[in-house]
């Protein structure tokens, strides 16, 4: 297990957009990280980002639909340094739900939602040993489900269950976990610019008398 002492985030989800925002947000908080997503074009790049500025980034291909690959890959970033801190950014769309096979319905709830709870599972121990965090990032389709993603909405509907129930779980074990529902379209300027939500989720996550989730609206 690597000695440093800089402390250890395991970022699940990685690509443009929110992934990078997210990795860049943490690496300048003093993490050193672990990215994971499907393939090397989506974490390479924002690898160089973080080694940029001095941190270290793993690289760690997996299927977030697979969830025992999710499991194995989160002890084995473990098992690199202990886990400070997870954060689970991996989605699934996929249209409507009339339209959506079975495999596709199991796979919006097993990407959104399942993958992340295998995740702090796998991760606990790490997580109590560091008195660590835990963090989701919510969509506000959960809130107000529309017809036209009511795959997404379906699994981040779990999702959101799910991180509020392990709230209530982990809090007695030392561990916090927060998630900032994005309520509104990412895209880059604007409110809901992928940059501008790195910097309210950083807020969000480190304030020890915030509420488990925090609805964000672009307002701040």
């Amino acid at each position: 297990m690597d000695a440093s002492p800089a402390p250890h985030a395991v970022l699940l989800g990685v690509g443009p957009g929110m992934g990078a925002s997210l990795a860049l947000r943490f690496a300048a908080a003093g993490y050193d990280l672990t990215l994971v997503a499907r393939t090397t074009a989506s974490i390479a790049p924002v690898a160089a980002e973080v080694r940029a500025m001095g941190r270290v980034a793993n690289e760690l291909l997996l299927d977030m639909r697979d969830l025992d690959a999710v499991a194995a890959g989160v002890r084995r970033a473990g098992a690199f340094r202990r886990i400070s801190l997870l954060h689970h950014n991996a989605s699934m769309d996929a249209g409507g739900l009339l339209e959506a096979d079975v495999q596709t319905l199991r796979d919006s709830v097993g990407v959104n939602a399942l993958a992340a709870v295998v995740a702090v599972q796998a991760a606990l121990p790490d997580l109590e040993a560091t008195g660590g965090r835990v963090s989701f990032t919510g969509g506000g389709i959960a809130l107000a489900p529309r017809a036209e993603y009511g795959v997404l909405a379906l699994g981040k509907a779990a999702m959101r269950a799910a991180g509020l129930a392990l709230a209530q779980e982990l809090a007695p074990r030392g561990v916090s976990l927060r998630m900032l529902t994005v309520n509104g379209f990412i895209r880059p300027g604007g409110r809901f610019d992928p940059d501008r939500i790195a910097e309210a989720f950083w807020t969000h996550l480190v304030d020890p008398d915030a509420d488990v989730e925090r609805i964000y609206d672009g307002r701040g």
